[in-house]
């Protein structure tokens, strides 16, 4: 998580605030729900920001006996800002990123999310590219591009449909550039490390290669994989202690073979990341239950550097409707 108390050399906003407890200088404003790893932070006193996926959110407090309609003036159009309260400044200036202005609102709310015991002016922007992690409302905080798709809870979920759906479409396209992404399970009790590589998913991409999609998309595969995998990963709360590693699209079964090592994920430093839309993620699933309670994930045992642990060898391929059992499960179940 980043969290960011921007410093925007503007004008304090010295207004008659009630004694708040959130109105401290070092409040920190809580995440929106499920955006924990986003960015946020204060304005001045008496105003923050804060975001989730879809939305960078303004909140101010309101001296007692504010009007809306009189006290409060907003202009907003695709890249400015200007925000005032009470006649004193709160925001102007270009915004760090591109807005949907006509998808946009302010209002005022009563004890928002987090915040005690006063009225708020609340203003939900609506951001032009999802996933986009703000470093700050205005321009020229922060030159880094930083997407993080994914997160708790309906985040989570949300996001794994968008991902999966251009998946979906992006594999249609000759010239996408695919990638398998195995984790490496976290060290066992004894403090031993696990030569155990689990298979959870594929990402795609037609504009990055797939070390870039991955980096768009990799706090969805970290959590993908504690959902997945909640006895190996579950616990583990650190996203850097989730190692992820790749393996060329769709080769499984050479990998499983051990024709093929895997390769440590870096997330590359100079290379374009692709956007949400640009990049799909296909999440390994369970096996469905008609082939038994006894199939496990699949994973595949490797060495510090990705490579064999065991020499390379041919494997017999059957069908799954030819795996012993399947049949007599499945006439069970008519």
């Amino acid at each position: 998580m980043s969290i960011f108390v921007t410093s925007l050399l503007l004008t304090p906003l010295s207004l008659r605030l009630p004694p708040l407890r959130c109105c401290a200088e070092d409040f920190v404003p809580p995440a929106l729900k499920g955006a924990e790893q986003f960015a946020r932070g204060a304005i001045g006193r008496g105003s923050w920001w804060r975001q989730d996926p879809q939305r960078l959110q303004i909140v101010v407090a309101l001296p007692e006996g504010a009007s809306f309609s009189r006290d409060v003036s907003v202009e907003l159009s695709r890249k400015r800002i200007q925000l005032a309260v009470a006649g004193t400044t709160v925001l102007d200036g270009s915004l760090a990123h591109e807005a949907v202005s006509t998808e946009s609102e302010w209002f005022v709310e009563e004890e928002p999310d987090g915040f005690e015991r006063a009225r708020y002016l609340v203003m939900d922007i609506k951001k032009s590219e999802s996933f986009l992690d703000w470093a700050a409302p205005l321009e020229g905080a922060a030159a880094v591009r930083r997407v993080l798709i994914g997160g708790k809870g309906p985040v989570q979920k949300q996001a794994t449909a968008q991902q999966l759906a251009s998946y979906q479409v992006l594999q249609k396209l000759p010239s996408a550039q695919r990638g398998d992404v195995y984790v490496h399970a976290s060290p066992g009790a004894g403090g031993m490390p696990s030569d155990l590589f689990y298979f959870v998913g594929k990402v795609i991409s037609e504009v990055a290669s797939a070390p870039a999609s991955l980096a768009t998309q990799a706090v969805l595969v970290r959590q993908h994989a504690r959902l997945y995998l909640p006895d190996v990963f579950g616990a583990v709360e650190n996203d850097d202690a989730i190692e992820l590693w790749l393996a060329p699209g769709n080769t499984e079964m050479k990998v499983a073979q051990n024709m093929l090592p895997l390769v440590r994920w870096v997330p590359p430093e100079s290379a374009q990341l692709p956007s949400a839309g640009e990049c799909g993620f296909e999440p390994e699933t369970k096996p469905p239950p008609h082939m038994g309670t006894n199939v496990g994930p699949f994973a595949v045992k490797r060495d510090a550097n990705g490579q064999p642990l065991s020499a390379a060898f041919e494997a017999k391929v059957v069908k799954p409707d030819e795996v012993p059992g399947t049949y007599e499960k499945w006439l069970e179940k008519q």
